[in-house]
């Protein structure tokens, strides 16, 4: 591969990231009062005037590609696995309906029965296990529903609203990893989608944030470039490899000594 080829793909990357950061950076600055086209590009990019309907659905889309900047950072410059790049997104979504303490209860209790069932799910077929697991998160969300109609209890009403796609993912991700590696393996990286959906669940409620976004919407383009940025020149992998459930590997034995290495130490002595 000669040299201009090789460099292609960078020169190619570094001009769409000054691309997304640039471009929407002047239309940010053009809406300022103290130029002319402020009052033109208010009007032409702003999604404030939404209908009250539609200003929450935007605000739903715009949340995504903020998430997608969570979950990357996590991925590249900590080095932390998290069970896909949606996985967490769809968590995120899922304490935003129920909350986040009764979201890890319920979490927890939904891979709970997973580990429990796992013998009889360990050697099915790809067809068989995720179509079981599908049945079984469904049941989870069945018996709030059942609870809630007989007491009208509130809380059981909120589990029932998670997304059942979302666990339906969480579970075959837990299991896959489950039966190739164990219990130990599995729990890391589920551990870190969690703690990346808490973190974007937070980002999702500082007051005004949604707003914001909704307010100037030309910031999901930055946030592509954040992205790239991360890509790189943050890309440290700090934290990989290090799965602090796993056992420490034993220190590898002192090689023996040669004889003539033994001869050389009694002849010190």
């Amino acid at each position: 591969m000669t040299s201009v080829e090789s460099c292609a793909p960078h020169h190619k990357s570094s001009r769409l990231l000054v691309a997304l950061l640039v471009i929407p950076s002047v239309i940010t600055i053009g809406r300022l009062p103290i130029f002319p086209t402020s009052r033109w590009l208010n009007e032409v990019v702003s999604l404030a005037g939404l209908p009250p309907g539609m200003q929450g659905h935007a605000e739903f889309v715009l949340f995504v590609p903020l998430s997608a900047v969570v979950v990357s950072f996590f991925r590249l410059t900590l080095g932390l696995p998290v069970l896909s790049l949606f996985r967490p997104i769809l968590t995120a979504i899922g304490f935003r309906i129920i909350g986040i303490p009764w979201g890890l209860a319920f979490l927890a209790a939904v891979l709970g029965s997973v580990v429990l069932v796992k013998p009889l799910l360990k050697d099915a077929h790809y067809y068989v296990r995720v179509p079981l697991l599908l049945s079984l998160t469904a049941a989870f969300l069945v018996v709030p529903m059942v609870v809630d109609k007989r007491w009208h209890v509130e809380m059981f009403r909120h589990f029932a609203r998670f997304p059942i796609i979302c666990l339906a993912l969480i579970c075959e991700g837990f299991t896959k990893i489950l039966n190739d590696k164990g219990l130990r393996a599995a729990m890391w990286p589920t551990v870190n989608m969690v703690a990346a959906a808490i973190l974007i669940t937070l980002l999702a409620r500082i007051p005004g944030a949604l707003h914001l976004l909704i307010g100037y919407p030309e910031v999901l383009f930055m946030q592509g470039g954040v992205i790239l940025v991360i890509s790189k020149y943050l890309d440290l992998q700090l934290f990989a490899n290090r799965n602090p459930f796993m056992p420490k590997a034993p220190a590898a034995p002192a090689p023996p000594a040669s004889p003539a290495t033994a001869n050389l130490r009694a002849v010190g002595e």
